[in-house]
C-alpha cells in the first residue's frame, strides 16, 4: 500500500475531477467545503463531458442551476491531453471559476501497491504508465489528463483515484487464479475494475434500502464498458472482472469471459499475433462482433437484423449468468442495482434480464421500470431493484481530498517532529 506524499496542501477551494475514458472525457468542478460528509456525494458547481460527435469533438456542460449547454472545444479531436488543458484554461477564463487546487484523476489501474487514492509525483506516474498494457484503453488516456494537468497547474495536487482499488480487500480464493504460484506472486490475480462507480452507488444504498444495504447487493454497470460487483456490508466481496478489463459480461466492442483455449487455438493454428488477437478481443468483439453493425445498445435495439438481436440476447445472457454467480459468490440476493450507460437508461434490457431472474424472485413494476428512476421492482419482487446513476467524479473528488488531507497531515506530523 503506498503512504501518503509529505505534502502540503495547496491553497484555494476549487476542485476538478477529470474522468477520462479511452476517447470521451467527464469532468466535474466542485467547491470545497470542510464540512463535506464522506459518506454523501458532493454535488458540483460545474459538470460535462467531451466526446466525438460524426467525427467532431463536442462538449455538453451544466452549470448548477442552469440548464445543459453544448459548445465546441478548441481542442485536437479525441487528444485527452489537449481536450485537459483546454478545459482547464476555459473554466478559469469563460466561466470565472477558481484555479483548481486540486485535480483528481480516474486512473483504470493502480495494480498490487495502489490500493487507495494517491497524490501523484513523478514516481507514481512512472508506475502508473508500467501497468498500461493492463488496462489499454484507458490507463493511457488517463494518463496523458494528468501529464496536461500537471503541466497547466504546477502547483496543483494532481491525484490518482483507481477504478481497482475498491476491490483490493477481496479474499484469496476471489483473487487468486489457478495457476502457478509464482505467477500469482508477480501480479497475475483478479483486480476488478469500474470501482469508483461501485463506490459512488454503495455510498448512496443506505438511504435507499436501509439496514437491507448492509445485506448481499449486486450492483450491474452496464455501459460500454460493463461489470459486475457483489458487496456485502457496502464492500466488495465479488467482481465479474479480473485481470484485464476484458473479462466477465458481454461489453460494446470487448469479449467478456472466453476460453483461453481460443487464444491457443488462434496462435497455433491460424498463427494471428498477440496484436490481431489483442485487437480483435478490445475492439472488434462484443455487441460489435456478433451484431456486426454497431457497438451501441441503442442502435441494436432499434434494429429489425436478426444479428442486432443476437447480440441483444447475448449480452443479457451474459448479465444473467454472471449475477447468479455472484450472488452463490457473496451468498444469496438481497437486491439488485443497475447503473451504468445502459443500466440506467436501457428499459427493455432491464426487463429482459429481470425475466430470467425471475427464479430469484426478482420481479419488475412495469411502469416504474419505464421511467427508470429510483425502485423499479413490483409489490411482489422479493428482491429491491434500483435504477440508480453513477457519479464518479464525486467519489473522485471525496477521494482525492481524503488522500491530500491525509498528505497535509503528514507533512504536519513530520514538520513537529523535526
Amino acid at each position: 500500500m503506498n503512504g501518503p506524499l509529505t505534502q502540503p496542501l495547496p491553497s484555494g477551494n476549487a476542485l476538478l475531477s477529470i474522468n477520462a475514458g479511452s476517447s470521451s472525457l467527464k469532468f466535474a468542478c466542485f467547491e470545497r467545503d470542510a464540512g463535506w460528509d464522506y459518506g454523501s456525494l458532493p454535488v458540483p458547481l460545474l459538470r460535462g463531458e467531451i466526446e466525438l460527435h460524426d467525427g467532431h469533438p463536442r462538449m455538453r456542460y451544466e452549470l448548477a442551476g442552469q440548464a445543459p449547454r453544448d459548445l465546441t472545444p478548441g481542442a485536437a479531436r479525441g487528444d485527452i491531453g489537449a481536450e485537459t488543458a483546454w478545459l482547464i484554461e476555459w473554466i478559469q477564463r469563460d466561466l470565472g471559476l477558481d484555479r483548481p487546487a486540486i485535480v483528481a484523476h480516474r486512473i483504470v489501474h493502480g495494480g498490487l501497491r495502489h490500493t487507495r487514492a494517491v497524490r501523484i509525483d513523478d514516481r507514481v506516474e512512472t508506475e502508473l504508465k508500467r501497468l498500461a498494457s493492463l488496462a489499454p484503453l484507458h490507463q493511457g488516456p488517463g494518463l496523458d489528463g494528468v501529464r496536461a494537468a500537471r503541466q497547466a497547474l504546477p502547483d496543483a495536487a494532481q491525484v490518482a483515484c483507481f477504478d481497482t482499488a475498491f476491490h483490493a480487500g477481496h479474499a484469496d480464493a476471489e483473487r487468486r487464479y489457478a495457476i502457478p504460484r509464482r505467477w500469482h506472486d508477480r501480479g497475475y490475480q483478479h483486480y476488478g475494475f469500474h470501482g469508483l462507480s461501485f463506490d459512488a452507488v454503495a455510498r448512496r444504498l443506505p438511504a435507499l434500502l436501509g439496514q437491507r444495504a448492509q445485506a448481499c447487493v449486486v450492483v450491474a454497470h452496464l455501459g460500454s464498458g460493463a461489470s459486475l460487483c457483489g458487496m456485502r456490508e457496502l464492500r466488495s466481496v465479488s467482481t465479474s472482472m479480473g485481470f484485464t478489463a476484458l473479462d466477465g459480461l458481454v461489453m460494446s466492442t470487448r469479449c467478456g469471459t472466453i476460453d483461453p483455449g481460443l487464444l491457443l487455438r488462434w496462435m497455433q493454428h491460424d498463427r494471428l499475433t498477440a496484436r490481431q488477437i489483442s485487437d480483435m478481443l478490445y475492439h472488434e468483439s462484443g455487441l460489435l462482433g456478433v451484431s456486426e453493425t454497431s457497438s451501441d445498445m441503442r442502435d441494436l435495439l432499434g434494429s429489425t437484423d436478426e444479428r442486432a438481436r443476437q447480440a441483444v440476447d447475448l449480452f443479457v445472457a451474459s448479465v444473467v449468468r454472471h449475477v447468479g454467480a455472484t450472488a452463490a459468490s457473496i451468498g444469496g440476493l438481497d437486491a439488485l442495482v443497475f447503473t451504468g450507460g445502459i443500466g440506467t437508461h436501457q428499459a427493455p434490457i432491464r426487463a429482459a434480464i429481470a425475466q430470467r431472474l425471475g427464479w430469484l424472485g426478482v420481479e419488475l413494476d412495469a411502469a416504474a421500470n419505464e421511467s427508470g428512476q429510483g425502485l423499479v421492482s413490483g409489490t411482489a419482487s422479493r428482491v429491491p431493484v434500483l435504477v440508480l446513476p453513477t457519479d464518479e467524479e464525486a467519489v473522485m473528488a471525496l477521494q482525492a481530498l481524503q488522500a491530500c488531507d491525509a498528505s497535509a497531515q503528514a507533512a504536519a506530523a513530520g514538520m513537529e517532529a523535526a
